[in-house]
């Protein structure tokens, strides 16, 4: 009897077949599950897949909750997304008085400005910057000290005359705007910002871009200032000269 119904299904066999497969990737699965991974090939392994999906979302960026700023918890081992750091920024800002509705920030969408104005930096016509100034550029520089994102200073001054300026010895708003902006630089590698920094000056102050509806006075106070600019790529992104360019 038991040998004509298995003539009648040839595929019977298939069954234990079938029971016996999923019992051994059953005992597989658990002695998986019970091992332990090597700790270095699993690093090398998810450090991987991090880089393949920062190309495409930006670096990863261990905020803690999001109704706290901690910065002991950020992965600084690339560059920060550029809300967040906008996020951190403003935050630094708003616990520290003297910076608070004076430093302006403008987020882009490759970088993150963050302008500070001549009356908070420098005497009038001067490029070294004054205590008040220091106090908020240290508040501001412990924190950038510990980024690794692309950061350029623009010098900005003003279209008008040079009257006090040439008394410290400058002969254009050039002059000014570049010594402002190393001014700054010099400040963030003495807190230890220690990654290159790009100098810019801008003679006229992009006055040309400030709203003509503003009073004539309030438009040459926003054109002299000094920009911290902070891209959303780390300084190691630009590269001048390649290999092949040197024999």
């Amino acid at each position: 009897m038991g040998d004509a119904a298995a003539e009648g299904n040839p595929f019977l066999w298939l069954t234990t077949f079938t029971d016996v497969m999923a019992l051994m990737l059953t005992f597989f699965v658990l002695l998986f599950a019970m091992s332990e991974p090597e700790k270095k090939s699993f690093s090398e392994i998810t450090s991987a897949l991090q880089q393949e999906f920062n190309r495409f979302y930006g670096a990863q960026m261990n905020a803690g909750p999001e109704e706290t700023i901690n910065i002991a918890k950020i992965n600084f081992d690339q560059a920060l997304d550029i809300r967040y750091l906008q996020a951190l920024i403003q935050s630094v800002i708003d616990r520290h008085t003297d910076l608070a509705g004076r430093v302006v920030l403008i987020p882009r969408y490759d970088s993150l400005i963050i302008s500070l104005p001549e009356d908070l930096l420098f005497e009038p016509g001067q490029a070294s910057v004054k205590d008040e100034g220091g106090k908020a550029l240290y508040s501001l520089a412990a924190t950038l000290a510990r980024i690794k994102n692309k950061i350029t200073l623009v010098g900005h001054a003003d279209p008008s005359a040079m009257d006090t300026a040439k008394d410290f010895g400058f002969t254009t708003n050039w002059d000014v705007s570049m010594a402002r902006a190393a001014a700054v630089a010099a400040i963030l590698d003495n807190v230890g910002y220690t990654y290159p920094v790009t100098i810019q000056g801008a003679g006229r102050g992009r006055y040309d871009d400030i709203g003509t509806s503003l009073p004539e006075d309030r438009r040459l106070d926003l054109s002299r200032r000094v920009d911290i600019v902070i891209m959303n790529y780390d300084w190691r992104a630009e590269r001048v000269y390649p290999d092949s360019a040197f024999p």
